[in-house]
């Protein structure tokens, strides 16, 4: 039983590491169609949102965590565990690059 418990926390980070990706995939797209365009409220709107990446983020890195504590995972499970954290660090990483280019909307 706590094997499965461990599978389904482990597809859920999965799916959240998905969701920041499609966050950060938004993100960048936005925030050069706002450069384009010289939209400054696209601008500001993209540079508020990077908040919601940020929490993603330390969300899935708490929830790693927290499986690696309570859960004793095997060699395999921390490497992916080690990957997602991987991911994670840099889609927001991605993140804050889209916000420096709706930045640059504001400033330019």
């Amino acid at each position: 039983m706590p094997r499965q418990i461990f599978e389904k926390e482990l597809q859920r980070l999965e799916e959240d590491v998905l969701a920041l990706g499609s966050m950060v995939e938004k993100a960048v797209l936005e925030s050069v169609a706002a450069l384009k365009r010289r939209d400054l409220e696209a601008a500001r709107r993209l540079i508020a949102a990077d908040h919601d990446i940020n929490a993603k983020r330390f969300a899935i890195e708490s929830d790693c965590l927290s499986l690696i504590a309570t859960q004793q995972p095997m060699a395999k499970d921390l490497r992916i565990l080690a990957a997602v954290l991987e991911i994670a660090t840099e889609l927001e990483r991605i993140a804050d690059y889209a916000k420096g280019i709706a930045k640059i909307t504001l400033w330019g």
